[in-house]
């Protein structure tokens, strides 16, 4: 009689003890699911747009593939619109015109601010060197580098034909009107635009997206990794490809650098790149690279270009362009860093 009691007693005990593994496992599902939330998923589109290759890193409820793919549109469709070299693009009818050309609203929004960025950056950038990069061969990015460095007095018959002060805009009708040959050349801005335009579109699909764009190394935040930590992203050596220099922590906001590695070609010793400074026709000179972090790309972009003519007075470059909205970090043609207090912010993680 007890064994068969202490049978049915043990038969008991085990569906007791299997509720109570169960009910454990219930709860400890209830408390994962409340405090220890799924990290998002990301999904990765690349392709070639804006003269570079473009990656996409987003996360999204409302379909993370779908919403990479309307970025990667915009940032085409913003490519083709301010392509110099593209016969249907906006650019090239304003380059072939003599006469007054009118402009839809983005056009002339964009073509304000270069000319404002122009002004404010004493010329150091200037959105009219089309011819100048013409002469030196830059302005056909999947040809072969070219070789020729072309004469003293080619150069300066060039620049005779350049100058933001050659270009009339007129605010009242909204068109533009291009004087004694100067041809447009957005190339130092209208990246930064389009990387504005992506996070733009995505934050009106999805507010809560998280991740970001790059292009050719410019880099648009969307949203913190996983909602709350920085995105880690290494500023290049010059020098080495595969190294960074130093690591920057960025949570929103917006990276662009300018350096005289991407493109290039080395003609005794010397490296001519498609950075040019407007004042002389030539490669800008007394930089390796310049990185500007700020809250827009556009800014970002236009700053690091301007920042990379004006290498040789570094201290007015670091000192002044965090009052312009841009955290720098010079690296001067020997390979010294100089950076102003903001940028130091970005390289301590948080």
């Amino acid at each position: 009689m007890w064994k068969k009691d202490s049978k049915n007693l043990l038969k008991i005990n085990r569906v007791v003890f299997l509720i109570f593994l169960v009910g454990i496992g219930i709860g400890l599902s209830l408390v994962i699911s409340i405090f220890v939330r799924t990290p998002p998923s990301y999904y990765e589109h690349t392709g070639f747009t804006l003269g570079t290759y473009c990656r996409i890193v987003v996360s999204s409820k409302k379909g993370s593939k779908t919403l990479s793919e309307i970025i990667f549109n915009e940032l085409d469709r913003i490519y083709k619109k301010f392509d110099p070299n593209n016969p249907n693009s906006v650019i090239s009818k304003i380059n072939t015109s003599t006469d007054w050309v009118d402009l839809d609203e983005e056009t002339f929004v964009l073509l304000d601010a270069a000319l404002k960025f122009s002004q404010i950056t004493d010329g150091a950038f200037d959105p009219t060197l089309g011819n100048l990069i013409r002469l030196w061969g830059f302005d056909r990015i999947s040809e072969k580098m070219p070789t020729k460095i072309p004469s003293s007095n080619e150069i300066e018959e060039i620049l005779r034909h350049c100058g933001a002060d050659k270009v009339e805009l007129d605010n009242r009708m909204r068109r533009v009107r291009l004087k004694d040959g100067v041809t447009l050349d957005l190339g130092g801005i209208a990246k930064g635009y389009a990387l504005d335009r992506a996070y733009q579109i995505a934050k009106e699909v999805d507010s809560n997206c998280t991740g970001f764009v790059e292009a050719g190394g410019d880099i648009r935040i969307l949203g913190p990794k996983f909602g709350s930590r920085p995105w880690v992203i290494g500023v290049r050596d010059p020098r080495k490809a595969d190294s960074a220099i130093t690591y920057i922590y960025l949570k929103d906001g917006a990276v662009a650098t300018s350096g005289d590695y991407e493109r290039y070609f080395i003609v005794g010793d010397i490296r001519y790149h498609h950075i040019f400074d407007p004042r002389t026709g030539y490669p800008a000179v007394g930089a390796q690279s310049v990185t500007v972090v700020a809250r827009e790309a556009t800014t970002a972009d236009v700053l690091s270009t301007a920042g990379f003519v004006m290498a040789p007075d570094w201290e007015y470059v670091v000192l002044e362009y965090p009052r312009l909205g841009g955290s720098v970090l010079l690296i001067d043609q020997e390979g010294k860093l100089h950076r102003s207090t903001s940028f130091s912010i970005y390289e301590q993680a948080k």
